[in-house]
């Protein structure tokens, strides 16, 4: 009987083993059901709750200054501008330097005549009403911008829209005003101011009949005035 009864637990003798090893399944089962659990959780509390970013105060853009302090500014960038392109103009070694600067037809000078001659035409001495001021601050800061665009361009064009003849004539030109400027006696100075009259007479002809370039009007006024013999 006992030997029977030997014979049936041989194939179960490692039923001694056998509990650390459901523990230990049962373990590893309930930490992944769990695990599981939880990223479910997740998804449907994500899917319930979306995510929120974090309330964060309002970012304020910083405040404009009063309109009268933006129109006084504006006053002061529309005087620069029109002091810097009264000296062009009445300088003819600067109109022979940047002779696009004189020229209508190059888009970039074209450009600052227009927003010039609006900036002018809405400059007041006194603070206007509040329509007219915030269009001449947009005004103002649009020549000064057209200004620098405008000289720029001309510092890089220089006289490549004359024809060869034409900038012979200018280099020619520059010569006869710089030394005329720098003349050590009034009749040196008279003759080259006379000389360069004739050479931008001839200019002015020969460029004339395909550009809108002319000497400015207080440019050639310097030149005539300044050509002529001194009273005794």
């Amino acid at each position: 009987m006992e030997e029977s009864l030997s014979r049936v637990r041989e194939p179960f003798m490692p039923y001694d083993m056998l509990p650390p090893v459901v523990v230990l399944l049962w373990l590893l089962i309930s930490m992944y059901s769990r695990a599981a659990m939880r990223k479910r959780w997740q998804a449907q509390s994500m899917t319930r709750h979306p995510a929120r970013l974090p309330n964060r105060a309002p970012q304020h853009l910083p405040e404009q200054p009063p309109l009268r302090a933006r129109w006084e500014k504006a006053r002061e960038q529309y005087g620069r501008v029109a002091a810097a392109y009264g000296d062009y103009e009445s300088d003819p070694l600067q109109v022979l330097k940047l002779p696009a600067l004189a020229d209508p037809e190059v888009p970039s000078t074209g450009r600052f005549i227009n927003a010039f001659h609006e900036a002018m035409a809405l400059h007041t001495e006194s603070f206007p009403p509040e329509v007219m001021a915030k269009q001449f601050v947009a005004a103002a800061r649009l020549a000064e911008q057209a200004w620098v665009a405008a000289r720029e361009a001309a510092a890089k064009l220089r006289a490549s829209r004359f024809t060869a003849e034409e900038r012979s004539l200018i280099a020619q030109g520059i010569k006869l005003l710089e030394l005329a400027e720098g003349g050590a006696t009034p009749a040196e100075q008279e003759a080259a101011f006379a000389a360069a009259r004739q050479v931008l007479d001839r200019l002015e002809r020969s460029a004339g009949t395909r550009l809108e370039w002319r000497v400015p009007r207080p440019a050639r006024e310097q030149i005539e005035r300044r050509g002529k013999p001194l009273l005794p």
